[in-house]
C-alpha cells in the first residue's frame, strides 16, 4: 500500500528534522545562538488566551473582556477601548466583541483551515524550530503550516504579500530575532484573537529567547507590532512556549475533514492541492 500524502509529509518532516540536529548542536558553541530544538507548545497566561502585556509598557495589546455569562469561557471578546486602536480598527474589534457576547462566534482564518499570519503564535498545537546555517523553518502542527526565516539577509525591495509575509532573521544576545513585513491584508488576516485588523504597513519583530524559570524551560517571545494604518503607536506583547508533552506531531488534517461550516464561517473554498506532493 502506498503512503498517504499526509504520511509522506510527516515522514519528510522527520527526515528533515533529523538532518538539522548536527547543526543545532554545533551552533550552540557559537555565542548568541539559542538552542530551540525540541517540540514546543504555546503556554498561556491567566486569561488562557492571547498575548500578555510587557511589564511597564504603557501601550499594551488588546485584552480579553470579562463577561458575566454562563458562557463566558466561550466568549472571545476584546476590550475595544484600548487607546492603541485607530477609530476604524476600534469599530471592528467592538463589532466582533458584541457578536461574541451575543453568542455569534466570529470566525477567523484557522476556522477554515487557512494560514493565520501573526495569529499562528497563539495556536495551541505543537511547534518545531528547525535551525540551519542560513535559515530557520518553523513547523506548526496546526494545519501543517510552515514559516521560512532567512538569516542574515535584507528584505526584498518590493516583497509580494503573503499569508506569513517575508521574514528575515538573525541571532542576537541569545535570541532568534525575526523581522517580518508584507503580511497579506484580508478580512481574515488579523493580529490577535479578537479579530484586530491590520494594513499593508504592518511590521512585526519577534524575539524568541529560551529561559528557565521555577517551572523549568520555556521560550519567551517578545513581539513589537507597528502599523501606522491601524494603531496609534507601536506596541509590544509577550507569548510563551513550554516543552510539549507530545513526543511527535499528530497526523491530523483540517480541509479534508468531512464536516459542515456555519454560514459566514468561511471566506472561500477549502485549500485544495492541485497536484500530488510526490
Amino acid at each position: 500500500m502506498s503512503k498517504s500524502p499526509m504520511r509522506a509529509i510527516m515522514v519528510s518532516g522527520l527526515v528533515l528534522a533529523a538532518g538539522i540536529v548536527p547543526f543545532a548542536a554545533a551552533a550552540q558553541k557559537e555565542a548568541g545562538v539559542p538552542d530551540l530544538s525540541g517540540l514546543w507548545q504555546r503556554n498561556v497566561g491567566p486569561e488562557a488566551i492571547g498575548f500578555e502585556p510587557v511589564p511597564g509598557d504603557k501601550a499594551v495589546p488588546i485584552e480579553r473582556m470579562h463577561v458575566d455569562s454562563k458562557d463566558a469561557e466561550e466568549i472571545v471578546a476584546g476590550k475595544w477601548d484600548n487607546p492603541i486602536l485607530q477609530p476604524w480598527a476600534r469599530d471592528i474589534v467592538k463589532r466582533n466583541a458584541e457578536s461574541e457576547i451575543a453568542l455569534n462566534h466570529v470566525y477567523q482564518a484557522d476556522d477554515s483551515c487557512w494560514p493565520s499570519g501573526l495569529q499562528m503564535i497563539n495556536v495551541r498545537e505543537p511547534v518545531v524550530f528547525l535551525q540551519e546555517k542560513d535559515k530557520v523553518t518553523i513547523l506548526y502542527q496546526r494545519d501543517h503550516h510552515v514559516r521560512h526565516i532567512y538569516l542574515n539577509q535584507k528584505h526584498s525591495a518590493n516583497p509580494k504579500p503573503s499569508w506569513f509575509g517575508e521574514s528575515v532573521g538573525r541571532y542576537e544576545d541569545g535570541a532568534l530575532v525575526i523581522d517580518t513585513i508584507a503580511i497579506k491584508t484580508h478580512k481574515m488576516s488579523v493580529v490577535d484573537n479578537y479579530g484586530t485588523p491590520h494594513t499593508d504597513k504592518l511590521h512585526v519583530i519577534e524575539r524568541y529567547r529560551p529561559i528557565n524559570d521555577k517551572d523549568g524551560k520555556r521560550i519567551e517571545v517578545t513581539l513589537r507590532v507597528e502599523d501606522e494604518g491601524t494603531f496609534t503607536t507601536p506596541w509590544r506583547a509577550l507569548a510563551f512556549y513550554r516543552p510539549s508533552r507530545e513526543q511527535r506531531f499528530a497526523e491530523v488534517v483540517c480541509a479534508e475533514n468531512n464536516r459542515s461550516f456555519a454560514e459566514g464561517s468561511t471566506f472561500g473554498p477549502m485549500p485544495e492541492a492541485k497536484t500530488l506532493p510526490f
